[in-house]
């Protein structure tokens, strides 16, 4: 059975991806911050969020309706910026003012937010750029090749693009997890709040400069 796209530029598109996916931004943050904050559940969650969410857009563009996306103003996007630049704000303050918990009896930490609200928020902040739907429609194109029927070719980059951001996410909360063990075996409770506070800073400023 012959593949819907051209080996060649589908393995083009495979490298593409994944060093776009690894490029930290909003998303990446809020996967570190909620690993090393509260636990590598919460991180997989915010993969689960952004992942949903991307489904969703990859939808829209496959149905076409990219272009009523592009309509819309420049100044509801940055209104969409920032009310997610303001609430990865105030998640920063809110961990660079918590204090240490104290462990259980088993030696955990209590967890302050559940995983559904690391979900939640994920679904959120990546919602906060909806010209990512624009950049499918540019980003896509560039590995089409002219011989062989579009819609096969786009489908097969759009369930590859589904799969393999996950997948890709997820080795952030490995290292996230891993950091956050390090820390935590040297007492550093504390410290892993204001990293986190810092990351999710950081986000916020990126989040105000995407697509600016």
């Amino acid at each position: 059975m012959p593949l819907p796209v051209d080996a060649f530029l589908y393995w083009l598109f495979v490298g593409a991806t994944t060093l776009l996916v690894l490029t930290p931004g909003p998303v990446v943050s809020l996967i570190i911050a909620e690993t090393l904050t509260e636990s590598p559940k919460h991180g997989l969650a915010v993969v689960a969020g952004a992942a949903t969410m991307s489904a969703i857009m990859l939808a829209v563009y496959l149905a076409g309706f990219s272009a009523i996306v592009g309509l819309l103003s420049d100044t509801v996007m940055q209104v969409v910026r920032y009310v997610g630049a303001a609430y990865l704000v105030y998640m920063a303050v809110r961990n660079f003012m918590k204090k240490p918990a104290a462990p259980a009896a088993d030696g955990s930490l209590p967890l302050a937010r559940t995983p559904w609200m690391a979900f939640r928020t994920s679904l959120a902040i990546a919602a906060t750029n909806p010209k990512a739907i624009l950049f499918f429609a540019a980003f896509f194109p560039q590995f089409i090749s002219k011989d062989l029927p579009v819609n096969p070719q786009l489908v097969t980059l759009a369930v590859t693009f589904a799969i393999l951001a996950p997948v890709l996410d997820a080795l952030w909360v490995l290292a996230a997890s891993r950091a956050r063990k390090f820390l935590e075996n040297r007492g550093s409770t504390q410290l892993i709040s204001r990293i986190s506070g810092s990351v999710l800073a950081f986000a916020a400023i990126g989040l105000l400069l995407l697509n600016k």
